[in-house]
């Protein structure tokens, strides 16, 4: 069989396309490389393989990543190459060069240089990927260089994600140091009117009962009205005396730093007692905890029957109190009307700001706060943190 006659022409042709073909691989896999890479590489990393991927596709031996801020001057975050040839790069940098340049320079450590522009979402140029060659060689094509700017497109995405992401992370650090400082003060400043209303309203209103007492029992027989107003006195002093005990209590109880987390809530609980509520506990742990959770722990308890009393209309408590696995677990649950929780605790608003209180309380102790509610279907609220390594002790 005879083969058909040679033709330069089409051999040239398919050598043309072939090389397009290889070019557009290349350019397909620079691209797609460094996204795969933009997604799983720790940031240092993933800035370094950038400038590497840059250097091989356009067969540059020098790369210099470079970032600033309007604050801030000119900072290295990756560099391929040799200092002196990186020396000459960071010299070279534009923070206002708009687009990529090609510069050639002459009788220089580096003959050649192309400099692309990192751009943020608003258009304003917060860095630079250059690119040097010690050794003269032709320009790359405009579809290089395309490629590049779209590199550097994506490159600029994700450190500009990364940035927002830092600085939403610091100003969470900055708003959970805040509330740590005031749920302290709040505390501090609980405890300390807790003792001055010990120390000077309580003790005078126990002290003007007990007189109001020795004086109605030196009274003589007086008339029935008289003795009935006497005795509304006396009920209305026992009574205040009552009531500051209990604000004292609610402020800072004593029986929390006396004898522990199990204890504070069972007297707490008394107020869904007296209001003819059945309380049951599930599960305690009398075990005594660390006094940031304990006292954490107790306000969340202390919100629930709160809540409960205020709000739920319910006929049965059940309360749970636990130490397992180095994790102390807090369980408050009731049978009463229960509401609709569509959205996350911290997305509700000031109509659940108890809750959401409830819940950095928890998060301030690396644990978490579970609420579960339904309509006519009762409330489960479900508090864990964990315990430091000197944790509970007995």
């Amino acid at each position: 069989m005879q083969s058909p006659p040679h033709d330069p022409g089409s051999a040239l042709a398919i050598r043309s396309q072939y090389r397009q073909s290889q070019s557009r691989a290349a350019r397909l896999g620079l691209l797609l490389g460094t996204g795969h890479e933009l997604t799983r590489l720790p940031l240092v990393q993933m800035r370094q393989r950038a400038v590497q991927r840059a250097c091989a596709f356009v067969a540059m031996d020098h790369g210099l990543l470079l970032e600033w801020t309007p604050e801030s001057t000119l900072q290295t975050v990756a560099s391929h190459g040799s200092a002196e040839g990186l020396g000459l790069l960071a010299n070279l940098a534009q923070p206002s060069a708009p687009e990529p340049q090609w510069l050639d320079c002459p009788g220089k450590a580096l003959a050649q240089v192309l400099r692309v522009p990192l751009r943020g979402a608003d258009g304003i140029v917060f860095g630079a990927l250059l690119l040097g060659n010690s050794v003269p060689l032709g320009a790359p094509d405009n579809e290089d260089i395309e490629s590049l700017q779209l590199l550097a497109t994506l490159l600029a995405a994700h450190l500009e994600n990364s940035r927002l992401l830092q600085a939403l992370q610091a100003r969470e650090r900055t708003m959970s140091e805040l509330v740590h400082r005031l749920f302290s003060a709040q505390e501090d400043e609980r405890k300390r009117v807790a003792y001055d209303l010990h120390d000077g309203l309580a003790q005078n209103l126990a002290g003007l009962h007990q007189r109001l007492q020795g004086f109605a029992g030196r009274c003589p027989p007086m008339p029935s009205a008289l003795d009935n107003e006497l005795q509304a006195i006396l009920d209305l002093a026992q009574r205040c005396v009552g009531e500051s005990r209990q604000l004292i209590g609610g402020l800072r109880p004593h029986v929390l730093d006396d004898f522990g987390l199990y204890s504070a809530i069972d007297k707490e609980a008394d107020r869904l007692r007296e209001a003819g509520l059945m309380v049951d506990w599930a599960e305690h742990s009398a075990v005594r905890l660390p006094a940031n959770i304990e006292i954490a722990l107790f306000r969340i308890a202390q919100e629930g029957i709160n809540n409960i009393l205020k709000h739920a209309r319910a006929r049965q408590v059940c309360l749970g109190l636990a130490v397992h696995d180095r994790r102390a677990t807090l369980r408050v649950e009731d049978d009463g009307r229960g509401f609709a929780l569509e959205l996350p605790i911290e997305s509700r608003g000031s109509s659940h700001l108890g809750l959401a209180a409830m819940q950095e309380r928890a998060s301030l102790l690396g644990g978490h706060l579970d609420c579960r509610s339904e309509p006519d279907g009762g409330t489960r609220l479900s508090a864990s943190v964990p315990l430091s390594t000197q944790g509970a002790h007995s």
